[in-house]
């Protein structure tokens, strides 16, 4: 080797080497830039609202509105793969900043601590915690008079007044309640403060574990959504379960792979447990869950043994802290505490929702076989999980997505059985490799293994669903009803200003005994501030009945520009009935 060339070797071993700048791909710079925008969302009517009252939100606002405008041109600007990754975790950052500042405008000692029935339940059932009493089983009464909100109807016209959730928010509620051992200002709204905790965390969580390029889909999900910040605020026991649940659905395709749960397996599964001690909807997800597991360890395995066994010490761990949390409950509140975990589940609520059950409350005059929407999405619940066993490679990586649509179909269809959980959907894509679920086990029984037959087999699944939901569409109310409004007294125009009083006309042509339940629809929320001030009890078959019916408080504006609904809601057997309120003369 010659000087020249052991000099010049030298030389390149000692002068270090700078790699190439990385540019980001024009998706990842596209996402990123996205995410800033959503967050301007709502931030010129908050600044504008703040400029006086309370100026130094203002000020904040205005702040933030200046760097994310900053932030959107940096991230356009970008040179490397580096430099926009942090960007991202600054726009998360400002995110935060964002929702800590929605928060101190959403909250104080002029604004109601909740607008909604589920943390105000949660607080009721914290306070009897500390005090010493039972948690399930008791109807919190004075609910709706010590927190001005709505509660959720029934259909026998009585409301949801009892705690229904698993006990998590209740003990994390419990140690800021009035008699609590750090006890908070009765206008914060603890519940809604450990439920946006929850954003936070189930976004740093998910920004951590998601791959780079897919990272601002956090900040978009968790923030710039304005339902979500809504929810969150009142204190809807569901987001409690997001950070956990985000760790369980990172990675869960992995889930006792070789035969060992080990530390990942672990953890995963005592987040498990905590997510079901939160909310009832992630009992549904971990349903779906274990069975993808055994699913995808049978196929590594080649026997179905070891993959049940694995998948049941996971279960056996999720059980054990899901039933370590709610031993006390079930300890105090015996039979009361198993009736009131499962009553969102067994309660007949009023219907409400954005699905077909819209088509017996506002397209035709009722329908006497109400019930019939819950089964129906029952069955298509039961057969997306059949779906599952059988097409585990191609239904494997939208686990997470699964269990949701059938609940469009129940009598209940409220946008919180989808959006809310919108973020799980995106971790258990984005943290599942594809390539992970092609050796996944598919139940194939000899009549199956044709084309034919796995070809008709999907609307096969879809028929139990469809029928059940034609008959409950298709089966007339046994109820006929005729409504009249009246003006209030006093009033000598022709325009119906408001509705106090309302006279019913119910004929019953069912063999069986009905008790009717009435509210006013004006909007897709029915007005439930009616008494019975004159009527029976119940309608007899083959009979008629006439009800008077007085507005409990002032009275209600009719809808101005479409019709107004008296909707008569019946329990055993479900029925709604609706019919169209005429003025009544003079």
């Amino acid at each position: 080797m010659t000087t020249r060339a052991l000099t010049d070797r030298l030389a390149d071993r000692s002068t270090p080497v700078r790699s190439a700048a990385v540019p980001p791909t024009l998706a990842h710079r596209v996402l990123s830039l996205l995410a800033v925008v959503a967050l301007f969302q709502g931030l010129p009517t908050l600044l504008r609202d703040e400029a006086v009252s309370r100026v130094y939100l203002s000020v904040g606002f205005g702040l933030l509105y200046g760097a994310l405008l900053v932030l959107a041109l940096l991230v356009v600007v970008a040179r490397d793969d580096r430099g926009i990754r942090r960007l991202d975790a600054l726009v998360l950052v400002a995110a935060v900043a964002r929702l800590g500042l929605q928060t101190a405008y959403a909250t104080g000692t002029r604004v109601p601590v909740y607008h909604d029935d589920e943390a105000a339940l949660v607080t009721m059932a914290a306070r009897a915690l500390v005090a010493g009493g039972h948690v399930y089983g008791v109807h919190f009464t004075d609910t709706q008079r010590l927190f001005h909100v709505g509660m959720t109807p029934l259909m026998n016209g009585g409301t949801a007044d009892t705690f229904g959730y698993p006990p998590l928010s209740v003990l994390l509620t419990a140690p800021f309640t009035a008699h609590g051992p750090l006890p908070a200002p009765a206008w914060l709204p603890v519940t809604g403060l450990w439920c946006l905790g929850a954003l936070v965390a189930a976004a740093v969580l998910m920004f951590r574990l998601l791959p780079a390029p897919l990272r601002p889909g956090a900040t978009v999900l968790l923030f710039a959504m304005s339902w979500t910040f809504l929810y969150a605020r009142d204190g809807y026991p569901v987001f409690l379960t997001l950070p956990f649940l985000v760790v369980v659905l990172a990675d869960w395709s992995r889930i006792g792979a070789g035969g060992r749960l080990g530390r990942e397996g672990v953890v995963s599964a005592c987040c498990l447990g905590v997510a079901d001690a939160a909310h009832q909807l992630a009992w549904f997800l971990t349903v779906f869950l274990l069975v993808g597991v055994v699913l995808l360890r049978r196929g590594e395995f080649g026997r179905l043994r070891p993959a049940i066994e694995v998948t049941a010490r996971y279960a056996a761990l999720a059980a054990g802290v899901f039933l370590l949390l709610n031993l006390p409950f079930a300890m105090i509140d015996r039979r009361a505490w198993l009736h009131g975990v499962l009553s969102v589940l067994t309660q007949h609520a009023a219907p409400q929702g954005l699905g077909p059950v819209d088509i017996s409350l506002w397209l035709t005059s009722g329908s006497g076989a109400l019930g019939l929407y819950s089964t129906a999405a029952a069955a298509a619940l039961l057969a997306t999980l059949v779906a599952l066993v059988l097409w585990p490679a191609r239904l494997g990586p939208a686990l997470a997505l699964l269990p949701w649509p059938s609940f469009f179909l129940s009598t209940r269809s409220t946008e919180t059985y989808f959006v809310l959980l919108a973020p799980l959907w995106l971790v258990g894509t984005a943290c599942n490799e594809r390539a992970l679920f092609a050796t996944a086990w598919a139940w194939r029984p000899a009549p199956l293994r044709r084309r034919a037959v796995r070809l008709a087999l999907p609307p096969l699944l879809a028929v139990p669903a469809l029928v059940l939901l034609l008959t409950a569409a298709l089966t007339p109310s046994p109820l006929r009803l005729a409504a009249t409004a009246s003006r209030p007294h006093g009033r000598h125009t022709t325009r119906l200003t408001g509705l106090d009083r309302i006279t019913a006309t119910v004929r019953n042509t069912g063999t069986a005994p009905l008790t009717p339940a009435f509210a006013v629809s004006v909007s897709a929320w029915p007005d439930t501030g009616w008494r019975i001030v004159s009527g029976p009890a119940a309608v007899p078959p083959h009979g008629s009945a006439v009800y008077v019916l007085r507005r409990v408080g002032a009275p209600l504006a009719p809808n101005p520009a479409g019709r107004t609904l008296l909707t008569i809601l019946t329990d055993r057997p479900m029925t709604v009935t609706n019919a169209t309120l005429r003025l009544s003369p003079g």
